[in-house]
């Protein structure tokens, strides 16, 4: 029906000239502050959990570091690993604590790629695992009486002579303990 030339709107139907086909520009305005309140809130907070993760996967690379160390020093005659051959008149080296700790090995630290009568013990590790906080697998030795002082240039610190390992980083973690007490 016709009204003065106009159509009628239909009984029910309020407003028969406006129907909205989306959103206006206050209400996506709206939506977007919203989300980016929670936004600001959920960040930090997986910020710190990566940081806290990177800080538990740490304490227990040490804790198996120091067993798999603890292993090797119970099987060669109470020799830690890093001496070449197992000879602590020789200095210890980063390359011969990696390959003790990661190949088969003799009672008297000499190593091989493959298991034998002679080479029987061992591997400890697979690699050397790095430091998940500086990604570092570099190990810095430290001589006899040498302080545990973290400088932050390698992954690890190691004493051959005493058999201790800590994490080389400077600073604390998020509960306040120095990563070099770990």
């Amino acid at each position: 029906m016709t009204y003065a030339g106009k159509k009628r709107a239909p009984a029910g139907d309020i407003h028969p000239a406006f129907h909205p086909a989306g959103f206006t520009l206050v209400e996506i305005l709206i939506v977007v502050v919203i989300l980016g309140i929670l936004a600001a809130i959920a960040v930090p907070k997986l910020s710190t959990a990566s940081q806290s993760a990177r800080e538990n996967t740490l304490r227990d690379d040490v804790r198996f570091l120091r067993t798999q160390i603890q292993v090797y020093h119970s099987q060669h005659n109470d020799i830690f690993p890093g001496f070449p051959g197992g000879d602590t008149a020789q200095p210890p080296t980063e390359a011969a604590f990696v390959t003790q700790m990661t190949q088969y090995s003799s009672s008297l630290g000499a190593t091989s790629a493959s298991a034998s009568a002679f080479y029987q013990y061992g591997p400890y590790l697979s690699k050397m695992p790095d430091n998940p906080v500086s990604s570092y697998t570099t190990i810095k030795i430290l001589a006899a009486g040498d302080p545990f002082v973290a400088d932050g240039t390698t992954g690890w610190l190691y004493q051959p002579a005493t058999g201790l390992l800590t994490p080389n980083l400077t600073g604390s973690d998020s509960g306040g303990t120095a990563f070099v007490n770990y």
